[in-house]
């Protein structure tokens, strides 16, 4: 129920990069401009950790776009040019550390994505999923209460 120091900026790094992907979203800009702009924060966090040595090493630990589209099919397709009004997106950053990788082990095994969706508006884009936790603080409050399945058993299958 609560993040470790280093967990707390990783979640942080990915944090302020969907912050400053959504600030980059609006409609006629580049769909690709969610992705760069994550990418490019991340890469400065990663190596501002000592994670990476340099910023060309960021997809060792962010492998995977940061933007789809969601409608019908959970990733419709489209021309992926650029972002019009009405559309509704992803925004999802990641980072995965993986047991064994080459930088200091306090930080293997953390894996994080924050991923929400977002309507694409003349001026910008509108949370969809803006009632969810999204902030660390929030997620540790958030751990704290009680859930329906902490004492939840499931029974014996045979």
């Amino acid at each position: 129920g609560k993040f470790s120091k280093e967990e707390l900026q990783i979640y942080n790094l990915v944090y302020q990069a969907q912050e400053e992907a959504i600030k980059a979203c609006k409609a006629g800009a580049d769909f690709g401009i969610t992705h760069r702009t994550a990418n490019s924060v991340i890469a400065k966090g990663l190596k501002a950790l000592g994670i990476i040595q340099n910023e060309t090493e960021t997809r060792m630990y962010f492998p995977h776009g940061t933007s789809h589209h969601l409608g019908l099919d959970v990733h419709d397709k489209s021309n992926y040019k650029n972002l019009q009004e009405n559309m509704v997106i992803t925004i999802e950053p990641g980072i995965y550390i993986p047991e064994n990788s080459p930088c200091d082990k306090k930080w293997w095994g953390i894996a994080v994505r924050i991923e929400d969706d977002f309507l694409i508006t003349k001026n910008g884009c509108e949370n969809l999923s803006a009632k969810a936790p999204r902030k660390a603080s929030e997620i540790e409050e958030l751990m704290k209460k009680e859930s329906l399945f902490d004492n939840f058993v499931l029974p014996k299958l045979d």
